[in-house]
């Protein structure tokens, strides 16, 4: 889970499937939680927000990166055999991602 993120009532910042809980202040001064996916929220009203299945995002992106440098080894074995396939197979999926996000 990540931390709240301040949201400024404007539109919605995540993907429609990315589960979220939310924060609503009301008037008078009571406040209004919610979860669940983000295309159910009512984003104007939502002043912070945190995303809830970020641990499967993560994965999920990390899982990607490694299937495509997979990919790019087996592209650079047949078509540059003379190049060592090391040079990809030594890259880590998570400091890609961590580089990324930067």
């Amino acid at each position: 889970m990540t931390d709240w993120k301040q949201h400024d009532g404007g539109p919605q910042p995540v993907a429609d499937d990315v589960w979220v809980e939310v924060f609503k202040r009301k008037r008078p001064p009571w406040a209004e939680f919610h979860d669940g996916p983000a295309s159910e929220e009512d984003w104007p009203s939502v002043s912070k927000y945190r995303i809830l299945n970020q641990h499967l995002i993560d994965a999920a992106r990390l899982e990607g990166i490694r299937l495509g440098l997979e990919a790019a080894a087996t592209a650079i074995d047949r078509e540059w055999p003379e190049v060592p396939t090391e040079i990809i197979g030594d890259l880590d999926p998570a400091t890609i991602a961590k580089e990324a996000d930067q």
